[in-house]
């Protein structure tokens, strides 16, 4: 399947929630849609789910405009995606094991298939207990069951990690690592960038329903432009200053002295040059510390 929109723009009165937004989804990736409220991101989700109709741009699906061909072919694309809201509810009175069975009929899946999803999601034990006595993080995996259910091919999460312990997380990242493994699709949005950082394959930056900037986590950490911090562990502190001097001299990098390492805050393009300045100058250890996505974000958000 190749998915992208177009020149999507949607306008709620005098509100213009998304304008001009050009996206690619390749296969095989995990999509995050990063920005504050209001930025246009669920916006964007609920274009691709068909519960939006832009005012103008193209939602195009093999090479298929769904926006120009209609509801129904729509919901025949909806049949290939499934959906984690950021605000799940179920029937309170129903077990985790009714609520999926209910969801496996309306999907044609087997049962087979629901006693293995509550496994994967961690809820075999819970399964026959009432939805009312499961926690936030339990009602969430209970919602990404759902979601991966008939096995998309396009995984669309709102918010997933909230409400999650450990257990939940690692159950998250299990589904994400499977769907990209299999070729398939996720694109989910999350405020939580330094949690999800090492799982993004492509974040997309959005501010007031415009893309501010797109690319890998490594191309957005060159075009934030950050500085890195490369910590320089010493065998004899004695030589520090030695080596601190030639660093200030030769490539302009300031220098903190500390009480057993050298500490250095230089741009991404000096790393190298900084590494072969310190051989041979008693150096015991070296550890470079990347700018956080969450950073990252923030200086690409102020950027004009």
């Amino acid at each position: 399947m190749k998915l992208s929109v177009d020149g999507i723009s949607v306008r709620f009165g005098a509100v213009l929630a998304l304008s001009g937004i050009d996206l690619d989804f390749p296969p095989g990736e995990v999509a995050v849609l990063a920005g504050p409220n209001g930025a246009g991101k669920s916006t964007l989700m609920a274009v691709v789910l068909g519960l939006v109709e832009p005012d103008t741009g193209r939602l195009l699906v093999d090479g298929e405009d769904l926006v120009a061909a209609g509801a129904r072919a729509h919901r025949r694309f909806r049949e290939r995606i499934g959906y984690l809201p950021e605000a799940v509810a179920f029937a309170e009175n129903l077990s985790g094991l009714e609520v999926m069975r209910f969801f496996a009929r309306a999907r044609g899946v087997g049962k087979a298939r629901v006693h293995e999803v509550l496994e994967k999601v961690g809820l075999k034990e819970a399964a026959r207990r009432a939805v009312r006595g499961y926690s936030r993080g339990m009602r969430q995996r209970l919602g990404l069951g759902i979601a991966i259910l008939h096995e998309p091919e396009l995984l669309i999460l709102d918010e997933p990690t909230g409400g999650l312990d450990q257990q939940g997380l690692s159950t998250l990242w299990a589904v994400l690592d499977e769907w990209r493994s299999a070729g398939r699709r996720v694109l989910l949005s999350t405020h939580d960038l330094a949690l999800i950082e090492r799982r993004a394959d492509r974040v997309h930056v959005i501010s007031a329903g415009r893309l501010k900037a797109s690319g890998t986590p490594d191309d957005l950490r060159r075009l934030a432009g950050l500085t890195i911090r490369v910590r320089v562990a010493m065998d004899d502190m004695k030589h520090a200053e030695t080596l601190a001097g030639s660093l200030s001299q030769d490539l302009a990098v300031p220098v903190d002295l500390g009480e057993d390492e050298i500490g250095l805050s230089i741009p991404s393009s000096s790393v190298f040059a900084v590494i072969r300045a310190m051989d041979s100058a008693g150096v015991a250890g070296v550890r470079v510390e990347e700018p956080g996505l969450d950073a990252v974000y923030e200086r690409l958000l102020e950027a004009p």
